[in-house]
């Protein structure tokens, strides 16, 4: 599970690192879907670190969230 949440990590950090440096590059409906994006993946993290202490709730957050 640390290793999926280390992936989720990387991908938020790159996600707000690319609008910050590159905004100029996106259209406005870009950056909103980037910033939905980013923000889903915050809510995943903070409920795998929420439910990292019992992992039978693993399985049903990674489904639900590759999904």
């Amino acid at each position: 599970m640390d290793a999926y949440i280390k992936i989720i990590e990387q991908a938020i950090e790159y996600n707000t690192k690319e609008i910050a440096e590159n905004a100029d590059s996106y259209t406005m409906s870009e950056i909103f879907f980037m910033r939905g994006y980013t923000q889903a993946l915050k809510d995943v993290l903070e409920d795998l670190k929420e439910n990292k202490e019992d992992p039978s709730k693993f399985y049903t957050l990674r489904k639900f969230n590759l999904n």
